[in-house]
């Protein structure tokens, strides 16, 4: 039981999370966001960067994740140094996505949890009454 009121609090506090369309418009540069993903102008490469900062030249952060594209494919660049900060001209940015929790995805997922958690409960009792 211990273990299941772990994982419920390790998943509330987790959340889900979505990304949602950003403009480059610079904010005051000391306001630092949640994490940022960009897409190169060429689209062939996607950095993730957290505690990221939009300025008026560049987008600065630390560096989460970054992929390049392949076809029709993201592939993992396994060359970077994560944690390492990161920033990327304006200029060569081509999108930029802003992290926000979803409500209604998190609610979803407890939902579909719960239903799953009911359904087990369920048919143990239903085992043991057959047993029994």
């Amino acid at each position: 039981m211990a273990a299941m009121r772990a994982g419920l609090v390790l998943l509330v506090a987790a959340s889900c999370h979505a990304w949602r369309a950003r403009s480059l418009t610079a904010p005051d540069p000391s306001t630092d966001t949640r994490t940022l993903r960009l897409t190169t102008n060429q689209g062939a490469r996607r950095v993730t960067l957290e505690r990221a900062t939009v300025r008026s030249d560049s987008v600065v952060g630390r560096l989460v994740h970054a992929t390049d594209r392949r076809g029709d494919r993201w592939v993992s660049d396994s060359n970077i140094t994560k944690g390492n900060s990161a920033a990327v001209a304006v200029a060569d940015i081509g999108s930029l996505d802003e992290q926000t929790n979803s409500a209604t995805r998190t609610v979803m997922l407890f939902g579909f949890l719960a239903a799953g958690l009911c359904r087990g409960v369920l048919r143990r009792r239903g085992a043991e009454k057959r047993v029994n």
